[in-house]
């Protein structure tokens, strides 16, 4: 019996769902929880290790080329603002940056259910909210793109 087990919980790791939901899971649980690590004046990004801040932050190359923000400028900080509950900050920075925080704080509870193979009520219409929220996320992303050519 205990080998039907083990083989049972090796299937369930290689399953396809599951691996998908776990990668899920991760690429929003990180951008948040390094968002709390992390501390910004609006201009310069850091990492604050005790009492050390360390700059990081890569040129936006789109920026320095065109002098126009790319749709992913200022994704970062307004992460780091929404971490530190200042909606507005993050709002100025990067709309689409809150929504898409937004959809990464619901998402981490809704993998790690799936992960751990909880069934969810309404698990359709999860689904299709988190389709329709990254829809939204996707027209405010090119609307802001595009707004700052006019």
């Amino acid at each position: 019996m205990p080998k039907t087990r083990a083989k049972g919980q090796s299937k369930r790791f290689l399953n396809e769902d599951y691996i998908l939901h776990l990668s899920i899971l991760f690429l929003c649980f990180f951008p948040v929880i390094l968002s709390f690590l992390m501390v910004t004046n609006g201009e310069t990004t850091a990492f604050k290790l005790g009492g050390f801040f360390f700059r990081i932050g890569i040129p936006c190359v789109f920026r320095a080329a065109t002098g126009y923000n790319c749709p992913t400028c200022g994704m970062t900080r307004s992460f780091i603002y929404m971490s530190d509950f200042n909606i507005f900050a993050a709002w100025s920075m990067n709309k689409a940056g809150v929504l898409l925080y937004w959809f990464c704080v619901f998402q981490i509870p809704y993998r790690l259910m799936l992960t751990f193979n909880r069934k969810i009520p309404f698990a359709r219409i999860a689904v299709a909210l988190g389709t329709i929220f990254l829809i939204i996320i996707l027209f405010v992303t090119v609307g802001q793109f595009a707004f700052q050519f006019f």
